[in-house]
């Protein structure tokens, strides 16, 4: 079992421009986004989970995409988090199979816990 945790400035989400979101975001993951009036703070959620999530797998950004982390939702709402490329490859060497998140934010600050089971 591994645990990561990131949190983050929602402030910081409101100043990002498109090519950060580019770079960052997967095309369902803004196409969410867009749903929601404010989105600063899902910016800032989903920011944390994929940084959560690396460092519940103990690797830094280098080499990867961000975009290789997808924050999605199931039927009820409840976050997940989908792997492609070299990051699903990095997780499938692990025994632990099982993704789980959990996301919060308030207008101020946004945090994810990532456990790898």
């Amino acid at each position: 079992m591994k645990i990561g945790v990131d949190v983050a400035d929602v402030e910081r989400f409101y100043e990002v421009g498109d090519n950060f979101i580019k770079r960052v975001y997967t095309e369902d993951e803004i196409k969410y986004l867009h749903e929601f009036n404010s989105q600063a703070e899902r910016l800032a959620g989903f920011f944390c989970a994929k940084e959560a999530f690396l460092k519940a797998l103990n690797r830094d950004i280098g080499g990867l995409s961000l975009k290789e982390i997808e924050v999605l939702h199931n039927e009820n709402g409840e976050p997940k988090i989908k792997l492609y490329g070299e990051v699903k490859k990095m997780f499938n060497e692990l025994p632990e199979k099982e993704i789980l998140v959990s996301i919060s934010h308030s207008q101020k600050t946004a945090i994810a816990v990532v456990l790898l089971n």
